[in-house]
């Protein structure tokens, strides 16, 4: 039931070297006085057993899992195919039908969608009050990010390479996430740095003699959907407003003259996770990742008897948590004499 910083105030660790050990405070989208303790252990733990990247970058790792589904008799990775709901048979789903009408049959099946909005999908209340109460979570922040192309220069002349950097105004990290997250104040922003075609030599993500720079930082899904209901007009001026500030911190910080040598520059909003990631409130990481709502997780296990979850909240968010929670499902089922 701990959080970081009651860690921080049980042994009066000093303001900076808060800031330092929380520094990936990013990688979850929470300030100390709200993150898991155990969680923030367990991140920083694993990293300090090794940090890694695919050698040929996210894309080649992502197609080769589907061309291993693809190549699997019987199965297929459908793309723009929407689900909609489920069809049922008795106390079990039946089939899945998407918004043109399809419909598939199995005998088990498995959702990768936030566990809340499966189990609307359903069309009927399943389970007990217990398990429904286990679905009032509250979602984690969402996040504004910026992809930036570059050319005629080199990232690492800069300070970058590959690794991470962490770009925080000052030592509290509290006051900054209250600063952007409740305060709707994205002036100052703490920044997540990252250059991918520093993290290995393979071609692929961008052209020859241009790099590639990731920026991150959290923010108010509300601040940026009020403003698109109102006016889109305002809503495409905030997000130029963001983005040209973080342009400017980083001319000021690391990169003097950047926006001369940009070949792309493109911004998302909380707007954009919910549009392309069917996210519910743009949320990054499924639910929040503090305390009431890490331990218990939401179960891969469901009401129904042949449907079952897989994502950042019946599991845990990123890569590695999302797939260790798919093989962990895997083995128990084809363990247990499942078929698949």
């Amino acid at each position: 039931g701990w959080t970081l910083q009651r860690y921080f105030d049980q042994v009066k660790m000093p303001s900076r070297l808060q800031a330092v050990l929380a520094g990936q405070a990013g990688d979850y989208l929470l300030p100390p006085e709200r993150v898991s303790l155990l969680l923030h252990v367990a991140l920083v733990g694993g990293y300090d057993r090794g940090a890694y990247y695919p050698e040929k970058h996210f894309s080649h790792f992502i197609d080769s899992i589907v061309d291993s589904i693809r190549n699997t008799p019987g199965c297929e990775v459908l793309l723009e195919h929407e689900v909609k709901g489920f069809g049922w048979r008795g106390d079990r789903i039946a089939s899945v039908e998407t918004v043109d009408g399809k419909q598939f049959w199995a005998r088990r099946f498995i959702s990768n969608v936030d566990p809340r909005q499966t189990m609307r999908l359903l069309g009927r209340p399943v389970g007990t009050s217990r398990y429904r109460r286990r679905l009032s979570y509250a979602y984690s922040s969402s996040n504004f990010t910026l992809y930036l192309g570059v050319r005629d220069l080199d990232l690492r002349d800069y300070g970058f390479g590959s690794y991470n950097v962490w770009h925080y105004p000052h030592d509290d990290v509290n006051a900054i996430y209250r600063q952007q997250v409740v305060d709707r104040d994205l002036s100052n922003p703490w920044l997540f740095l990252s250059t991918p075609t520093l993290h290995s030599d393979a071609p692929g993500l961008a052209p020859p003699g241009h790099q590639v720079l990731e920026v991150a930082t959290s923010c108010n899904y509300d601040y940026f959907a009020e403003l698109a209901r109102k006016d889109r007009r305002s809503y495409t001026r905030a997000k130029v407003a963001v983005r040209d500030r973080i342009l400017t911190i980083l001319e000021a910080e690391y990169v003097p003259g950047l926006r001369k040598h940009l070949a792309m520059r493109v911004a998302g909003t909380p707007l954009t996770n919910e549009r392309f990631c069917r996210a519910p409130r743009g949320n990054a990481y499924g639910s929040v990742l503090s305390p009431e709502y890490v331990f218990p997780r939401v179960d891969t296990d469901t009401p129904v008897d042949n449907l079952y979850l897989v994502n950042a909240t019946a599991g845990f968010p990123s890569i590695g948590g999302t797939v260790g929670a798919g093989m962990k499902l895997y083995r128990r089922l084809v363990g247990g004499g499942a078929t698949s």
